[in-house]
């Protein structure tokens, strides 16, 4: 399976297999601490709402019954709207289109220059951001959450779906964009930290990962174990680097060393060595890499949430910003 097809078919069983987990549950009707988005039915509507938005930007697609967060739905009332947009996103990977064509778009109240691979990137970021917002509150009501990851997708998504679609030689363009968005907010999330004091690196909140410090280690870590394992090495050791500064010097070669696989025209379905032993597909290894770094930077971002500390803008919209891929219209 290609990476990029494997990324929307996660994110649509990620939501529908949360969404069935939390149905009936008291917890998904409960309010929630203001480090997360809202409590776990806001969040829902928030998440299919947007990706419905999302969607419309690329297709025009504007669904009578599409989910608006201004009339909230019931959980077992967002079932249907989530499995259309399952479909819909399917069918518009299956089309021809330039991902890095600039065209304008009407996003908010003011219409906007952007290529197509801003809001296809964005609806996959968006959907785990939220969802590991959903598995904090979990987390805080003493709930544990559903594994989500690329690794459970692999083992029990992939027989919920069916097969490959045709591969389209611009879901390359595609996943390079995927990338470069996880390397850049990597990258603006470390800077922030790094004017953090020792104290406050140290901090935590309940239902993250651990202390922020952690958190960015771990992060790191895992990307250059997975880097490794798709270039033919072995699982690398935690880096343990002492903080923010030196993490980012070793992002510097990790973000060189992604782009550079993803440039060789990979063998996505070549088998890797997992950790816990066996094999996976490369194309497993690429996605929890994505997921991975969504996750992880929400749980910082809840933990700078939590503590007052300044937060800043991770999502797809500031990397387009940054890249000088979102503009006002003249």
């Amino acid at each position: 399976m290609h990476p990029v097809l494997a990324l929307f078919r996660r994110n649509a069983w990620a939501t529908e297999r949360l969404l069935e987990f939390c149905q009936g549950r008291p917890e998904a009707a409960a309010p929630a601490e203001a480090d997360v988005y809202g409590g776990i039915e806001p969040m829902f509507n928030h998440i299919l709402g947007a990706e419905t938005g999302y969607l419309r930007l690329l297709t025009g697609e504007k669904p009578e019954d599409r989910v608006v967060e201004t009339r909230p739905r019931s959980l077992s009332d967002l079932r249907d709207p989530g499995r259309w947009l399952a479909e819909r996103w399917t069918a518009a990977l299956d089309g021809d289109r330039d991902p890095e064509l600039v065209l304008p778009y009407q996003r908010g109240d003011d219409p906007e220059l952007m290529p197509d691979w801003l809001p296809l990137v964005q609806s996959v970021h968006h959907g785990d951001d939220h969802r590991t917002q959903v598995a904090t509150v979990l987390t805080r009501h003493g709930v544990e959450c559903p594994w989500l990851d690329g690794w459970a997708f692999a083992e029990e998504g992939t027989a919920e779906v069916a097969g490959d679609a045709a591969i389209r030689d611009w879901w390359a363009t595609l996943l390079r964009r995927f990338f470069g968005h996880h390397l850049w907010a990597t990258e603006r999330l470390l800077e922030t930290c790094r004017e953090l004091s020792p104290e406050q690196l140290a901090l935590s909140a309940p239902g993250t990962y651990g202390s922020l410090d952690a958190t960015l280690d771990h992060l790191l870590s895992a990307d250059r174990s997975y880097l490794s394992r798709l270039r033919g090495g072995r699982l690398r050791p935690p880096l343990e680097a002492g903080g923010p500064g030196p993490l980012l010097e070793h992002l510097a070669p990790q973000r060189e060393g992604w782009l550079a696989y993803l440039d060789s025209g990979p063998d996505f379905d070549a088998m890797i060595e997992r950790r816990e032993g066996g094999h996976s597909p490369a194309w497993v290894v690429v996605l929890q890499a994505i997921h991975h770094g969504n996750d992880h930077r929400t749980h910082a971002g809840t933990v700078l949430l939590s503590h007052r500390l300044d937060v800043t803008d991770l999502d797809v919209w500031g990397y387009g910003l940054a890249e000088g891929a979102l503009q006002p219209l003249p």
